[in-house]
């Protein structure tokens, strides 16, 4: 290769251009001088109007500590930053690009403003890289110093002449389990778990925008990545390995961690291995209950409500419970924060349809419903599954009570009624919501409608034995009046006849007892009186 190929090939390397385009410009200033310029003279020409530097030394690059307001300068430092691409809609209504870096020397450091075509160097640019700037200009902004590359700045990624004194740069990558609220510039590697599409909504200042999220996972644990904006339109997918850089942390809705990427912050695909397992396998359209025996996303599930528990707090914000119920079995179904006020509309018997679900085994290695926030729940009353007889009849298992254990979610029980616990019979609860009311003032307190009319319900105790043992079965409303025989109306009836509160549990005492009752409902711990007692879901 001739010397003058060498420095084509050199101006090529450091401006972008092709062959063809520099061999152009070389005869088009050849043709203007008549001939008098050489090739060498012509490259030269050429190449100063690219911002390419064709000497061989290093003394042409300004220190970033020395730069000053200046129509044109050259230097040459490693990446430490790199800021996504941004778009901007110019006076006369077009739309332009910037980008930005943050580039060192050995006498320190300075941000590199892209412009429009120049952009396009980020998608390119890693943490270390060394990056030389010919022909840039210097501006001031808000008292910072700020290198600007324009359209006619040549830039060169890693030149093949460059100082040899630049600081070395090594790209720090965060943990997700190392994450903590208030952390300003974290870098990430991991795996995108559940992806969430982009939605847009409006801001106080009547703007639109648009933010994507999805759950990231590495070796060490999971986390909530929220995509804002830009960032937002990101094709991505459930199983891609993704670098995040530049984000920032913040505390979540619920009291963990989430990762923000927003204007300073980019994102891209990446070769990165990681050591997770694989992904579960994402179900779409419904499933029956016995087909959840592993980890599953996504899947639609149609469900009969046989127990609902109310929501009450955890470490990390509100969870709910439910046991459902279809022709293949039963299963606990747990909704998570924002889900679980659901529960208080849900009531025994109800047909659901449950979107966008996943399971996930509990300690018993058990697989259980998960309803998130991206999940949907939806009472359709013309769903085909079976009635809550029907699932109680088949689905139930039957156990002594010598065998009842705390875990006993949903069994069910024969035995002869022993006794008749004295105690209050009636409580009230709110006609709107059907919550325990409190008498405050003599009226009727319902923590979430406020002053209400109270609705009176049954609550009886007794005691069942079998062959193995016995136990306290605590049933409610309408359980309560299949056992005690009789409903609230009758219960007030005789007490007002009577002009005595115990009247409906001496009668209970006389006509029950020696009683076979068969049961089903679930196993409980009851603190105070240190012993297990069966809530009675339903009387067989």
């Amino acid at each position: 290769m001739t010397d003058i190929e060498k420095l084509i090939a050199r101006v090529m390397e450091e401006s972008g251009k092709t062959i063809g385009d520099i061999e152009a410009e070389m005869k088009k200033r050849k043709e203007k001088t008549h001939g008098l310029l050489s090739d060498y003279g012509a490259l030269y020409a050429v190449a100063k109007e690219y911002g390419v530097d064709l000497s061989d030394g290093e003394s042409d690059f300004t220190a970033l500590s020395e730069l000053a307001p200046s129509k044109s300068v050259n230097v040459c430092g490693r990446i430490k930053t790199i800021f996504s691409e941004r778009e901007f809609s110019r006076k006369d209504g077009s739309t332009g690009r910037f980008a930005s870096l943050v580039i060192a020397d050995a006498s320190g450091e300075s941000r590199v403003v892209l412009w429009d075509s120049n952009t396009s160097l980020v998608a390119e640019s890693r943490v270390g890289d060394v990056l030389a700037v010919k022909n840039g200009y210097v501006k001031e902004n808000r008292g910072n110093i700020e290198l600007h590359a324009g359209s006619l700045t040549a830039i060169t990624l890693n030149p093949p002449h460059a100082p040899q004194d630049l600081p070395e740069v090594k790209e720090r990558i965060d943990i997700l389990s190392a994450l903590e609220p208030g952390l300003p510039a974290v870098n990430v590697i991991c795996r995108i778990s559940s992806y969430y599409p982009k939605t847009e909504f409006s801001r106080a200042d009547g703007s639109t925008g648009s933010r994507a999220s999805f759950m990231a996972e590495d070796e060490t644990g999971k986390v909530r990545v929220v995509l804002w904006d830009p960032l937002s339109e990101t094709e991505l997918a459930e199983g891609d390995i993704v670098k995040i850089e530049n984000a920032y942390t913040k505390e979540g809705l619920n009291g963990g961690v989430e990762l923000q990427a927003g204007s300073r912050s980019r994102i891209g695909k990446t070769e990165a291995k990681l050591n997770l397992p694989p992904l579960p396998e994402k179900t779409e359209g419904s499933v029956k209950i016995s087909d959840i025996k592993s980890p599953l996303n996504g899947f639609t599930l149609e469900a009969r409500v046989l127990r609902v528990y109310e929501p009450r707090e955890y470490s990390r914000g509100t969870m709910a419970s439910l046991i459902l119920g279809d022709s293949t079995g039963t299963i606990r179904c747990v909704l998570w924060n924002e889900a679980s006020p659901m529960a208080d509309k849900l009531k025994e018997g109800d047909a659901i349809r449950i979107s966008n679900a996943y399971s996930k085994a509990n300690m018993n290695s058990e697989f259980e419903v998960h309803v998130g926030k991206y999940a949907k729940l939806d009472i359709e009353k013309g769903l085909d599954v079976p009635s809550t007889d029907q699932i109680n009849e088949v689905m139930a298992e039957e156990k002594s009570i010598m065998d009842l254990d705390s875990s006993d979610s949903y069994v069910k029980i024969k035995g002869k009624v022993i006794a008749v616990e004295e105690r209050s019979l009636f409580y009230m609860t709110c006609g709107e919501c059907n919550k325990k009311v409190q008498n405050l003032g003599g009226e009727w307190m319902c923590e979430e409608c406020g002053v209400v009319e109270g609705s009176p319900n049954m609550l009886v105790s007794v005691v069942v034995e079998d062959k193995t043992g016995n136990i306290r079965a605590v049933a409610f409303k309408n359980n309560a009046e299949k056992i005690i025989g009789m409903d609230v109306e009758a219960a007030m009836n005789m007490i007002g006849e009577t002009q005595d509160e115990a009247a409906p549990l001496s009668h209970a005492k006389d006509t029950i007892v020696g009683q076979d009752l068969t049961l089903l409902g679930r196993v409980n711990y009851n603190d105070y009186s240190d012993q297990l007692e069966f809530l009675v879901n339903d009387v067989a």
